[in-house]
């Protein structure tokens, strides 16, 4: 079973800035997914915290450029950045990191969450700031 996500073309948003900074956030994942039940909680640990910090610098890019393009749903798209940013912060490393199990409950979290905000979400922002 593979957990990784597979970028591919179907992720790019046709920003070249924020598709860089998605494919970070893919690798970051991809390190999360390569490392339980192989690298120590400390690790584990370091490398939500990564994810978490550039999760927070990507939002803002991502939120400046909507700004600057006076886009409308910008309200709600800053509301699902925040939920993602208050999910990271409400897990509970040591409880989580201790468990493979909730380990990979986590994982899979980020995972659906990532994909379908670019999928989905952004995508919607791309389309309507190329209109």
């Amino acid at each position: 079973m593979t957990a990784k996500i597979t970028w591919d073309s179907s992720f790019e948003t046709g920003i070249s800035e924020v598709d860089a900074q998605h494919l970070r956030l893919v690798e970051i994942i991809n390190s999360l997914v390569d490392a339980i039940g192989h690298a120590d909680k400390n690790t584990l640990k370091g490398i939500v915290e990564q994810l978490k910090e550039y999760a927070q610098y990507h939002f803002r890019t991502e939120e400046e450029i909507m700004e600057e393009s006076n886009y409308a749903g910008l309200a709600e798209h800053r509301d699902e950045h925040a939920m993602f940013v208050d999910q990271i912060l409400l897990f509970d490393l040591d409880v989580i990191l201790a468990s493979e199990g909730l380990a990979w409950d986590m994982l899979h979290f980020l995972r659906g969450w990532l994909t379908n905000h670019i999928l989905v979400v952004d995508k919607r922002f791309s389309v309507q700031l190329q209109a």
